[in-house]
């Protein structure tokens, strides 16, 4: 399967429609319609947007694997909140304990993604 069949493939077993896909991802229909066909290949950034967009790794997108991994799938908004609302009631030294928990699971496991930052003075 090549790289246009394969975003051809996420493109088609997502719900939203070809238009609403190319506004999320900041191109034209056109430009997605040339992705689909092989005309053009997407950059890299554009394979890491896609690959983020559709939940899956930039690696099926490139061919570098042959299946989506399904286990590549961001949590949900609800997931999140629902992990920061557990942070916040927990006592200082309980968010430093977590905090270096997951320190050490990430430094021992690779991440697929980047983590977002954010903003202590951002926090309500």
């Amino acid at each position: 399967m090549s790289m246009a069949e394969r975003i051809r493939y996420l493109v088609k077993r997502h719900p939203k429609s070809r238009p609403q896909i190319a506004a999320d991802l900041y191109i034209s229909t056109d430009c997605l319609g040339n992705y689909i066909t092989g005309r053009r290949c997407p950059d890299a950034g554009m394979v890491r947007k896609m690959a983020l967009y559709f939940q899956v790794s930039a690696d099926y997108i490139l061919c570098v694997v042959p299946v989506p991994d399904e286990t590549f799938k961001l949590p949900t908004i609800e997931q999140e909140q629902s992990l920061l609302g557990l942070f916040r009631i927990m006592t200082p030294m309980q968010r430093e304990t977590f905090l270096h928990s997951g320190f050490g699971i990430t430094h021992y496991m690779p991440i697929q993604q980047e983590l977002p930052v954010i903003d202590p003075q951002m926090d309500p």
